[in-house]
């Protein structure tokens, strides 16, 4: 198991949960990319959803464009990145939402030029310095216009035996699970399976489960701010992450009689409440944004997003690890159950986007914690890789993302946080303890800190 602390120099993170997809699949350009039978209206070849053309108004009031974020490490030497500049040009021009752009106020996409792989396709020796080249990466403005706002780059560190890949795009454009679709269609050899995507149930379901559990209520700063995180942000990000094998992590859910997911939250609450007792007297149950992906099979490489947020209460005052999990997994059920999912998803897209874009930066966007996991024999230009990550980036107001990304049997927990926030990168180590002892192991061993 293997921890290592990145610092950056973007602002928090945004969200974005759910499916992968296959290269070489069909593609589709629809507004609610995958919304099902309640969202016929914004479904419409070349249209936009509220959820887009809210994000496409963060830049016309001067805020920096939210991005979504998917890195892989290959070893060193995997590839030269001439191939990889090939494999982008080979495949990009038919993936439609790798040539559209949403400009604000637009109720459908804007078609871009092809602009080749050139200005999409950039590397870069980066021995000794991989975790500021990363950095750099997010800090660095997209394609400008009439390119679209996407880019991939290549980093190569021999001293750590890891060769990286970092792809941007506009969140406007797709959300974390439609970038790992594209990512997989645009590199990966074969047709990547990916998790299981979304299926809209036969009947629809009421919107009334999810306006009670939408981050748009207000709560109180104590079930949002964990202690130490009230600096002013500095606009620069910093990323700690921790690599478990995700074998260790099914048997821990297997040995609960629990899914994946519920075990990844339960263990996030556990690092949570170490973190609050570290720094205060008093621990406190926190609230976080979940993303709910709704991106069904058809719509794998879709334009638009396809995320509903809703929040859960992580139960930090609970000691008792198991009841930790029953009190997590008996949230997660009742909003599968309730179809939260479903009738939310037709409720949030007939929010104004105006009143979508100003709720970014309302106080319950302050934790989010999303999951995916990318099924499969995934393989660029013969080489598996050694772990993946997908994560939000910019998003206004946010302190912490956790993002959960498991593929090709390793698990990687990444946190993304502001670095006025620095103890924040504490947060993967002791996830990986809570993850310990939820396995009946006492400490965490085998963790390796860099």
């Amino acid at each position: 198991m293997r921890v290592r602390r990145m610092s950056g120099h973007v602002d928090g993170a945004g969200a974005g949960n759910g499916a992968g997809t296959g290269a070489g699949a069909g593609t589709r350009t629809g507004a609610d990319a995958g919304a099902g039978a309640g969202a016929r209206a914004a479904d419409l070849p070349g249209r936009t959803n509220a959820l887009d053309r809210a994000f496409a108004l963060l830049p016309a009031r001067g805020a920096a464009p939210m991005l979504v974020g998917h890195v892989l490490d290959f070893p060193a030497g995997s590839f030269t990145l001439d191939a990889l500049r090939a494999r982008v040009a080979g495949r990009a021009a038919g993936l439609e939402a790798l040539g559209v752009v949403a400009v604000p106020g637009a109720r459908s996409w804007t078609r871009t030029a092809p602009s080749g792989a050139e200005p999409h396709v950039t590397g870069e020796r980066v021995d000794g310095r991989l975790a500021e080249a990363t950095d750099a990466v997010w800090g660095g403005p997209l394609p400008a216009r009439p390119a679209p706002g996407w880019d991939l780059r290549l980093l190569t560190c021999r001293d750590e035996g890891v060769q990286r890949v970092c792809f941007r795009i506009d969140h406007a454009v797709t959300d974390g699970v439609g970038a790992a679709h594209l990512v997989a269609a645009l590199l990966a050899d074969e047709p990547v399976p990916g998790p299981h995507p979304y299926r809209p149930p036969a009947s629809g379901r009421s919107s009334l489960a999810w306006l009670g559990a939408s981050p748009f209520g207000r709560f109180p700063a104590h079930e949002t701010v964990p202690p130490g995180c009230g600096a002013a942000p500095s606009g620069r990000a910093a990323f700690a992450y921790a690599d478990v094998p995700d074998a260790e992590l099914r048997a821990v859910a297997s040995r609960w009689g629990a899914g994946v997911n519920d075990v990844y939250l339960t263990a996030v609450t556990g690092a949570l409440a170490a973190f609050q007792r570290r720094r205060a007297e008093r621990v406190h149950d926190l609230r976080v944004v979940m993303p709910m992906s709704v991106r069904t099979r058809e719509a794998r490489l879709a334009a638009g997003n396809a995320a509903l947020p809703a929040m859960l209460r992580l139960p930090c005052r609970t000691a008792d690890p198991g009841e930790r999990l029953a009190a997590v997994t008996g949230q997660t059920l009742a909003h599968k159950g309730s179809g939260l999912r479903e009738g939310g998803w037709r409720a949030l897209l007939r929010f104004p986007p105006r009143l979508l874009d100003r709720t970014t930066t309302r106080t319950p966007f302050r934790l989010a914690a999303s999951h995916i996991h990318i099924r499969g024999d995934y393989r660029v230009l013969g080489a598996p890789p050694l772990a993946t990550s997908v994560f939000g980036l910019n998003s206004p107001g946010m302190l912490g993302y956790f993002s959960l990304t498991r593929a090709a049997g390793t698990a990687r927990l990444a946190v993304v946080h502001d670095r006025a926030h620095a103890a924040a990168a504490e947060l993967p180590g002791l996830w990986a303890e809570s993850l310990a002892e939820l396995s009946g192991r006492a400490g965490r061993p085998g963790v390796r800190e860099v």
